[in-house]
This record gives structure tokens, sequence and C-alpha cells, in this order.
């Protein structure tokens, strides 16, 4: 399953690369910047990931966008953070993943969420 991922991967993170490079050219406001930034980190370290261990994407995403809500909005969008608690809950109930799994996708996007408070 791991092999299946690499190449939806790696040509969106041409698609973002380009997004970024497009964003400075035409003068973006910085936390749009910070934002699209912030996936790229998410995306990088996922392909880097996946190539010797299926990470959850999901959890990766839902934990990174929680953490950015959490960072713009403050603690009223703490239920946010049920969200991605779903999320995890539904990829262990369809034996997607394992508890690890969904542990390091969910610490991934909360490191790429703090690319994203680093740079905004």
């Amino acid at each position: 399953m791991r092999g299946q991922r690499v190449v939806p991967m790696a040509l969106s993170l041409v698609s973002v690369v380009a997004g970024v490079t497009l964003l400075r050219f035409l003068g973006a406001p910085g936390e749009v910047f910070a934002l699209v930034v912030a996936m790229l980190v998410g995306l990088v370290s996922s392909l880097l990931v996946t190539i010797g261990w299926q990470i959850s994407i999901h959890m990766s995403v839902a934990g990174g966008a929680a953490m950015i809500l959490l960072l713009v909005f403050g603690p009223r969008v703490l239920p946010a953070a049920l969200i991605a608690a779903a999320v995890a809950w539904s990829r262990l109930v369809l034996r997607a993943h394992t508890p690890a799994q969904l542990l390091a996708g969910t610490a991934l996007g909360g490191a790429s969420a703090l690319t994203f408070l680093l740079l905004s």
C-alpha cells in the first residue's frame, strides 16, 4: 500500500512547490504563504516517512489543521481536536492504521503546524 502513495505524493509535491513559488512571486499575504509552506513541509515529511513505513496521512492533515486553527484562533476552536479524534477513531475502526501510525501522523501534523507558526 505504501508504494501506491509515492507517485501521487510526488506529483502533489510538484504542485505545491509551484504554488509556493507563485504565492511568493505574486506577493501573497504572509499568513497564506506560511500556511502553504507548512503544508509543503508536511507533504515532504510524509513522503520521506512513507518510503520506509506507513504513517497516517489522514492524521497528519487532521492534526496539523487542528493545531493551525488553535494557533490562529485560540482555545475557542478547541472542538476541532474532536474532529481529529474522530478521524483517528475511523482509521482504527477501518483497520487502516495502527495506533503508532496514527500518533506518528498526528505528531508530524503538529510539527508542520509549527512551521506555520515560525513563518507567520
